[in-house]
């Protein structure tokens, strides 16, 4: 492939207001659907059925696939080798945008397998019980009759076997968790797992990524996403060491919640942020009018959740002590590897500092990893038996690599710009929507956007504005609305401009 094929700049023109606070963001570019290949069907039937944005659709069938695959096998990458099929996607979209709809239908595959697992985990306990009590009560007959032989003893005990295993927890998806209770999770029930939620906030706001934890919780994940082994040491809890696990992450949220993780130190700091998978797509909201739903949509829609319930309910190879997922391997083609190593160069030499990629240089270290491992989940998600990847899905894992580093680079100069700055913008534009030239404190935590409705935030964000020469503070008791005014304002502009 030529180096002209990759491309790592923002081309859409900057729309500018006649004075604005900040220089906007360029919008979103359109989502790659076809670069998803065999997922490219479910992507579009999904969008047909809830008219969400196709990069948020793109991300739920992508990682639902990924979440099925993971434990099933590893891709083998020039210069990086053996690399587990894990992946941590994030969707930044606002209430309203039907990510919990999306989340739904992208996950019905998944959570039939978890009501199947449920189904059968009374039965498997109760298995476990009868087993757990005649392992102990052989044991207890070898110590009655070989008490005082310590070499009888021995030889007895071990004739009874290990001890019986429980059987694992039918839950596969964590919604909310910290680094403690996926480690447990990960030991004592199956040894792949995923974090989904369509309500980021709640897991961001939660346990797992206070100031206390979020060290932790990005460590871990970073584990997780390497392949690497759990290791862990704990007063009370002991010693853990959990190799061969995997988890991958979808988690929805919006833009206020994406600058807190985005805008953490730490989780940049420790490389996190940097493979993180990141979308931030332009809303569908009124234009989504009704429309009567094909029946191919649904039909691709069932295809889609067939075959992920079908790679989860294949056999994992595992360790037979440890329990440890032991995937295979599965190789790039001739041609499949040569489109990689061109793509690896090109982002190598992206990443230096006169590079496009210089700004976001730990994301695009990684960035021709992300391509193998997509081009690899989409070869399985398509034939779980395959043992090579093809050209033509090295080039879908290309395409979608290069939107995401695209992404990456609109949405870093998106993270950095201040709530209170983005406050002011809604709240400048509300203000010319009334066609008023004067307001007063009251008027805007009354009637105004709904995140500045209350005093102390309306008068922050008015301070903001006055700073940045949008308006000017009238003298306390001048007269807007027929009354005389301790706290108002003048647009400094024509409000119809």
């Amino acid at each position: 492939m030529n180096d002209a094929a990759y491309s790592f700049v923002l081309s859409h023109a900057m729309p500018e207001d006649k004075k604005p606070l900040y220089r906007q963001v360029p919008p979103a570019a359109p989502f790659p659907v076809d670069a998803l290949g065999p997922l490219a069907a479910a992507c579009s039937a999904i969008q047909e059925l809830t008219q969400a944005p196709a990069a948020l659709v793109g991300q739920s069938v992508l990682a639902a696939a990924t979440l099925a695959v993971q434990a099933q096998r590893d891709v083998d990458l020039p210069g990086a080798g053996r690399r587990p099929l894990t992946g941590i996607f994030i969707t930044i979209a606002e209430s309203g945008e039907r990510k919990t709809s999306v989340d739904k239908l992208a996950l019905q595959g998944v959570r039939e397998i978890e009501r199947q697992w449920a189904g059968d985990a009374a039965r498997q306990w109760a298995n476990y019980v009868n087993e757990r009590k005649a392992w102990e009560t052989v044991r207890k007959s070898a110590e009655k009759k070989h008490g005082d032989d310590m070499s009888a003893l021995t030889t007895a005990l071990a004739a009874t076997g290990p001890e019986p295993v429980p059987p694992p927890h039918p839950m596969l998806i964590l919604e909310d968790f910290t680094s403690e209770a996926l480690t447990m999770h990960l030991a004592g029930a199956r040894p792949f797992a995923g974090i989904f939620s369509s309500e980021g906030g709640i897991l961001v706001g939660g346990a797992a990524f206070t100031d206390d934890n979020n060290m932790k919780t990005g460590a871990l994940l970073n584990l997780l996403w390497d392949g690497e082994p759990i290791r862990r040491t704990r007063v009370g809890t002991g010693q853990t060491y959990l190799p061969g696990r995997r988890c991958s992450v979808h988690i929805m949220l919006q833009q206020v919640v994406a600058d807190k993780l985005f805008g953490d130190p730490v989780l940049e700091g420790n490389g996190l942020t940097a493979r993180m998978l990141t979308v931030a797509p332009q809303s569908t909201i009124g234009t989504r009018f009704f429309r009567e739903h094909t029946s191919s949509a649904e039909g691709e829609l069932q295809h889609f959740n067939s075959r992920i319930m079908q790679l989860l309910s294949r056999d994992v190879t595992k360790h037979p002590d440890t329990g440890a997922l032991e995937p295979s391997t599965i190789w790039l083609s001739q041609d499949a590897k040569t489109a990689y190593i061109s793509f690896h160069d090109v982002c190598e030499r992206e990443i230096r500092s006169d590079g496009s990629l210089s700004e976001i240089r730990g994301f695009g270290a990684k960035l021709a990893e992300q391509a193998g491992r997509i081009a690899a989940i989409l070869t399985l998600y398509h034939d779980p038996d395959a043992h090579e990847v093809s050209l033509t899905a090295m080039q879908c894992g290309i395409n979608l690599a290069t939107f995401y580093a695209n992404e990456a680079l609109r949405i870093r100069n998106s993270s950095a710009i201040s709530n209170d700055l983005r406050l002011a913008a809604e709240l400048i534009e509300w203000w010319r929507r009334l066609q008023r030239q004067q307001l007063h404190l009251a008027l805007v935590y009354q009637h105004g956007p709904k995140r500045i409705r209350d005093a102390k935030t309306a008068r922050r964000i008015l301070g903001v504005l006055i700073d940045n020469g949008q308006i000017t503070q009238l003298t306390a008791g001048s007269i807007v609305d027929g009354k005389a005014r301790k706290e108002a304002y003048q647009l400094n502009v024509d409000p119809r401009d």
